[in-house]
């Protein structure tokens, strides 16, 4: 299927998602909102996709934020509906049951850091900043902004809401915003890695892994511990737990099917 904002390629189970408006620096309008959605959504049902990749076309940024050009006219209403439908897609790759990981080489800004903190892995090039310019346009984070406390604290959070200043990649590693940082040169390779190894684990625990992990960030102590216990079970039902099992006693590598 051919994207007006995006492009997308699967291989090796892994599917490329790639933000491709470099000219205004992936800059997020709805069309690419949406594109995003649906992509996320249908490689959620499509068997031969354990891993996504989210990644730019941009050789400055992974993503300046919205579109200003696009939102800087709306009335109240319109800004509303925006911040729906930016929820509307970030919310999607958090709940999607296939991991996500973000290669960012350069800027991570606005509604670019809401959606890369929306996935599962951030891995970034040491030449990345990270930052919520919002607060020089007049207008506070919002949305997946929202996941900051739990990423960086309610101090950093502060820090980037209120200022409006850029993390650098080191500054963003040391404070937990982003998992790993290489050298530019390094990036893809470090990330391809990730992505196969993720790759090779099983799916069904990877899924039941990642709906814990949101019901832990969602809902209260004793009730997502309760929801983790009785998921675990649904492990038990699937081929891929005795392979695991076995390969650990046999002392061999696992090979996940899928099963």
């Amino acid at each position: 299927m051919t994207y007006e904002t995006i492009k997308c390629e699967t291989k090796d189970q892994v599917l490329r998602l790639t933000l491709n408006r470099p000219d205004v620096l992936n800059a997020l309008s709805a069309k690419t909102l949406h594109e995003i959605h649906d992509v996320a959504r249908a490689a959620d049902e499509d068997d031969a996709v354990r891993v996504i990749l989210i990644d730019s076309a941009s050789d400055r940024a992974f993503s300046a934020g919205i579109d200003v050009a696009y939102v800087k006219d709306m009335d109240a209403f319109g800004s509303r509906g925006m911040g729906q439908l930016l929820h509307r897609t970030f919310l999607a790759l958090r709940t999607i049951t296939k991991p996500v990981v973000t290669e960012i080489d350069g800027l991570c800004l606005g509604a670019g850091l809401e959606l890369a903190l929306s996935c599962d892995f951030m891995i970034a090039s040491e030449r990345s900043r990270f930052g919520l310019p919002n607060i020089h346009r007049g207008i506070p984070a919002i949305v997946e902004a929202a996941l900051l406390p739990i990423a960086v604290g309610i101090q950093g959070t502060r820090e980037l809401c209120y200022l409006g200043e850029f993390w650098d990649a080191e500054k963003a590693e040391r404070r937990g915003l982003v998992q790993q940082v290489h050298p530019a040169d390094e990036l893809s390779a470090a990330v391809d890695e990730l992505c196969r190894t993720l790759a090779s684990k099983s799916p069904f625990a990877l899924e039941s892994q990642k709906e814990i992990i949101h019901k832990w960030l969602t809902t209260d102590l004793e009730s997502a511990i309760d929801f983790s216990i009785n998921t675990v079970g649904y492990s038990w039902l699937t081929k891929d737990q005795q392979e695991g099992m076995d390969a650990f006693v046999e002392k061999r590598p696992a090979s996940f099917k899928g099963e």
